[in-house]
């Protein structure tokens, strides 16, 4: 067919290999397709004509010669992904958004523009929106129907309620909306895409449904089983208690919620129980459950599969990054859900959950359109970080405010985010679920916390030796290497001393800490060195507690680990400053904060104790009225407030990151498997089922601690380091970089 006879009905999207143009997609079919699910997800926020036109826009650069013979040569999703040295066919619709419907053009012209590459900043030297809005060699796009060039929709100023004047709130609020916008877009043009192209894969997604009423009815029947099973005794009546408590708080209007129960007390089911109850009160859409610690996060989400077992497995969704694609629970469903998080329980973590919010690329941002009317669970909430504590309390903020959500900051020691005056910048209007939250504590306490002075390694090593069954948390993993060993040589019974820290790959800890539950529940010698990493809620009942100097959070994790189950009349918790051991950063910060409320307490874990502690975490480390230089790394700059919308998404995302790219993953061969997977790697190459595998046989490692290691490393197809030596991996240790020839333990950084 030549040029000049092509008409509309001509115009294709999508083409497909090895068939005629018979079977080729339609482009306006497309586009109004596209339009469709975008306005019916934008819809949720009370954006549905922005969602409309982004999608009715999006693709009109298509109707241009140069694409439409382009797709004579390129077949499939090579010709719907973009790449700009081919064919660019998403500037054109950014440019006739921002020219027709000033200024709100301006939100859809970044949201089409990034459909493909992602969002973009406003100005900048990569590719800016401004510089792709005045690019000279686009295709002109003059042969689309006039009819679908109009706008046929009024835009109105955007449906975001805006309490406060300050021009950059105004400005950050702008932005998540764009971003939100975004998601609409960019998972309906996938969706619809997949839908012509992959129709099978498309009838794998989940269907709309409300299973809800069964998930209640199935949690109340384990609820029931666990309470007749629980012997009597004040652990049983507190968990009830706070079961009733958020079962009455569900009924309360959507909005902040705050749930403040000792560990031990029963908060991850029942918040779950408020979650659904409120949910069906309210006709919510799905529950988020984010957690901080990936090492957590498999035990979470088998507690709710255990819940759910007799239900579809599909409504259970874990996401997070070590998911094992060959686990039972891993299946096509799931890994479609996890696109998009379209499920109706999803499990994740705190750094998917809030790096996603700021992200920038489609494939991050995909998912947020769906955390509309949702029910986000904020587990251990007091790990926020100081360094991001802005923008995550204004994106929780947002989510309550525009976007229908509840959420319940879910921990053991409330920390001081709320609003004061003086800390302008916390969460507003926050209802605690929890009556009388010091009563809970009182009434829950099981264990005695005693400050045990300073001691040295050899003195702490000979009070452990007297336990048959006992952890031992420190704050470096130097520390625990060297307290481990020493203490095993002075035990000589290596079989009932473990070691735990993140030098030894997820498989490897998960083994570990499944063997340590099964001797505690035998009744065997049990003693445990670790860093904080079990603190993150791993599910084990020590009689003995030993916590190094730290944050009082952390000093009320650890002893959640202690007498968890209320067996014994007290369990005990030493709090002791190490001798030898040096911190800085971050660590030797919380340490000297606890210490200078330490002396005002008898109990470090009074709730006026924890109210202290935090106020001097949260509110001297940044200093008052200093909040906007030192708790946002200057995320917030980034979204100013003005006509033409100059909001820079790319560098906001960069500037976010929750976990500082400042290591070098290294793959390790942890027993056969991580040998077997490494080898294949070496055999095969890289694909994206087997680098998720080997995502649990591996460890992060600082960039000097990776020099040192170097000639222990080999860079698989020049690209993925993986541990050539075995011996330089320890079947107790995990990885030895404190062998001779690396650097000694004593100088460890933390």
């Amino acid at each position: 067919m030549s040029r000049a006879t092509r008409t509309n009905r001509h115009f294709f999207a999508h083409s497909v290999e090895d068939a005629d143009q018979s079977q080729w997609e339609p482009l306006e079919v497309h586009l109004r397709e596209v339009a469709e699910l975008s306005e019916k997800f934008a819809a949720s926020f009370n954006a549905a004509d922005f969602g409309y036109l982004a999608g009715l826009w999006h693709d009109i650069g298509k109707f241009s010669r140069k694409f439409q013979d382009y797709l004579l040569t390129a077949n499939g999703f090579e010709a719907h992904i973009e790449q700009r040295t081919k064919v660019d066919h998403s500037t054109a619709g950014a440019r006739h958004a921002a020219e027709t419907i000033p200024p709100w053009g301006q939100i859809i012209a970044y949201v089409i523009a990034g459909h493909h590459a992602g969002l973009a900043d406003r100005e900048g030297p990569r590719s800016s929106l401004t510089s792709r809005l005045q690019e000279k060699e686009i295709e002109p796009y003059n042969l689309a129907p006039a009819d679908l060039l109009k706008p046929q929709r009024v835009l109105a100023v955007p449906s975001i309620k805006m309490p406060d004047n300050n021009r950059e709130t105004i400005g950050f609020q702008l932005a998540f909306f764009t971003r939100m916008l975004f998601s609409c877009l960019v998972d309906a043009d996938f969706l619809a895409t997949e839908r012509f192209m992959s129709p099978q894969r498309a009838k794998l997604r989940p269907q709309d449904s409300s299973p809800f009423e069964e998930m209640q009815s199935a949690l109340q029947s384990l609820l029931n089983e666990k309470a007749e099973a629980a012997p009597p005794g004040k652990v049983k009546e507190c968990r009830q208690q706070v079961l009733a408590a958020c079962r009455e708080a569900s009924l309360f209007p959507t909005g902040l919620f705050s749930l403040t129960v000792p560990t031990g007390g029963g908060k991850t089911l029942s918040s779950l129980a408020f979650a659904i109850d409120h949910l069906l009160k309210h006709d919510r859409s799905r529950i988020i459950y984010a957690i901080p610690f990936t090492s957590i996060i498999e035990q979470t989400a088998n507690v709710f599969r255990e819940v759910f077992a007799d239900l579809d497995s599909s409504l259970v969704l874990e996401h997070h990054s070590n998911v094992d694609p060959d686990s039972q629970h891993e299946s096509p469903q799931s890994r479609l859900a996890a696109e998009n998080w379209d499920a109706p329980l999803v499990v994740t973590t705190n750094v998917q959950f809030f790096e996603s919010l700021f992200a920038a690329k489609t494939s991050r941002c995909r998912k947020l359109h769906n955390l509309t009317n949702s029910i986000i669970i904020l587990d251990e909430a007091q790990t926020l970080p100081v360094d991001r504590l802005r923008p995550c309390l204004a994106v929780l903020n947002e989510l309550v405010l525009n976007y229908g959500c509840t959420i319940i900051l879910c921990t053991a020691t409330q920390p001081g985010i709320l609003h004061r005056e003086d800390f302008k910048i916390g969460l507003q209007d926050v209802r605690e679920i929890i009556p009388k939250p010091a009563e809970l504590y009182q009434t829950l306490k099981r264990v005695d916390v005693t400050k045990a002075g300073t001691l040295t390694d050899d003195e702490l090593i000979e009070r452990l030796s007297k336990h048959d069954a006992f952890l031992t948390i420190v704050n470096t993993r130097a520390h625990a290497a060297k307290l481990y060993r020493e203490l095993s040589e002075q035990l000589d019974c290596q079989d009932s001393v473990f070691h735990l820290s993140t030098y030894m790959c997820g498989q490897h800890r998960s083994e570990v800490i499944s063997e340590i539950r099964q001797r505690l529940n035998d009744g065997e010698f049990c003693r445990v060195i670790s860093t904080q990493l079990i603190e993150a809620g791993v599910d084990v009942d020590f009689p003995v507690v030993y916590r190094a100097m730290t944050g009082i959070d952390s000093i009320a994790q650890a002893a959640g680990r202690c007498n968890r189950e209320g067996r014994l009349p007290t369990g005990d918790v030493f709090v002791f400053e190490p001798a030898e051991v040096k911190l800085n950063g971050y660590l030797k910060s919380v340490a000297q904060t606890a210490r200078e409320i330490a002396p005002d307490f008898d109990d470090l874990l009074d709730p006026e104790a924890v109210q202290k502690y935090f106020e001097l975490h949260y509110w001297n480390q940044a200093g008052e009225n200093k909040w906007d230089k030192t708790s946002d790394k200057g995320v917030m700059n980034c979204f100013p407030y003005g006509n033409n919308m100059p909001f820079n998404f790319r560098t906001a995302a960069e500037r976010f990151r929750m976990i500082e790219e400042n290591g070098q993953t290294i793959y390790v061969p942890y027993k056969k498997e991580g040998e077997q997977l490494i080898q294949q790697l070496r055999d095969d190459g890289p694909d994206r089922f087997l680098l998720r595998k080997l995502q649990r046989y591996s460890v992060t490692l600082h960039d000097h601690l990776f020099i040192l290691m170097r000639p222990d490393i080999e860079m698989i197809h020049d690209q993925y380091p993986a541990l050539l030596n075995p011996s330089a991996y320890d079947v107790k240790l995990g990885i030895r970089v404190d062998r001779p020839g690396y650097i000694e333990s004593s100088v460890l950084m933390p």
